[in-house]
């Protein structure tokens, strides 16, 4: 199997109960700020008199709490021990990349078996369901008050992870042996994987704006490798490609993982849109 650079750090496989190691920074920060934006919202609804009951962070709802004393109260508590923040434990407004790469570099931050129930109250018991949760309810936050740079900062959280999830569909420990580069060596047996870089989006959250990019199948490269030099079939391959691209995986494992990366795209689309 063709090795490749890889982007941000070694891709390592998901299990939808936890988080996977390296989206795990960036999904502790989104809810962390999901817990800031909840916490705003019951403010300005105590202080408008209106009726408004705070789900996010269970632990942390009798005070403010830091990202890192956040991060200690949904950790199993068998990775406590190990848990050894930086001196950016006691920020309350991270750099959600800077920050995220410190936390997978240097803070040992194990995210397997994370307490579902302080992260979000009535939690559901998989992980997909947990994220779709918490967006709902920072949905009805900023109906109470806007919060939009906390929205935009668990936007780009959300978004950084789903950029992981979906590389990691394509390369797993630092080889392309993800479920998707498997699936499409069984339809197609090309000569060479290839895989290319992609844009997702951008992080206007960071200065300067940072481009969130993921690695994908290159099929434009496959295409042409395997026309060899039949512009009409290479034509015809690509289309064929991304026809492939579009179906529904056929193992589980391979439909568990791009069921959530879909829930972090409709989850990203919904902040980025405003209120639903």
């Amino acid at each position: 199997m063709e090795l490749i650079p890889v982007i941000l750090m070694l891709f390592a496989s998901i299990n939808l109960a936890n988080c996977s190691r390296l989206t795990g920074p960036y999904e502790a920060i989104f809810f962390y700020y999901a817990y800031q934006i909840d916490a705003a919202a019951a403010a300005k609804a105590a202080e408008d008199g209106v009726l408004y009951t705070r789900t996010i962070g269970a632990e942390c709802m009798d005070r403010p709490c830091t990202l890192a004393e956040f991060m200690r109260t949904i950790m199993d508590p068998d990775n406590l021990s190990a848990f050894r923040p930086t001196e950016n434990a006691g920020t309350t407004s991270p750099d959600v990349h800077a920050i995220a790469e410190e936390i997978d570099e240097e803070w040992n931050y194990k995210s397997t078996n994370l307490r579902m129930d302080m992260i979000i109250e009535k939690a559901p018991e998989n992980f997909a369901g947990v994220v779709s949760a918490v967006v709902s309810k920072i949905q009805q936050a900023r109906a109470v008050v806007p919060s939009a740079d906390l929205v935009a900062k668990a936007a780009a959280a959300l978004q950084w992870a789903r950029s992981i999830r979906l590389s990691e569909l394509v390369v797993q420990y630092g080889t392309l042996n993800g479920y998707k580069a498997q699936a499409f060596l069984r339809n197609y047996k090309p000569p060479t994987l290839k895989v290319k870089l992609r844009d997702l989006g951008i992080d206007e959250t960071h200065t300067p704006s940072l481009p969130i990019i993921y690695d994908d199948l290159d099929y434009e490269g496959m295409a042409s490798d395997m026309a060899d030099g039949d512009a009409a079939n290479e034509e015809e391959l690509l289309r064929d490609f991304m026809n492939w691209s579009k179906t529904k995986p056929i193992t589980r494992p391979h439909q568990n993982h791009q069921t959530l990366v879909d829930v972090y795209e409709r989850s990203v689309q919904s902040l980025e849109a405003g209120c639903s």
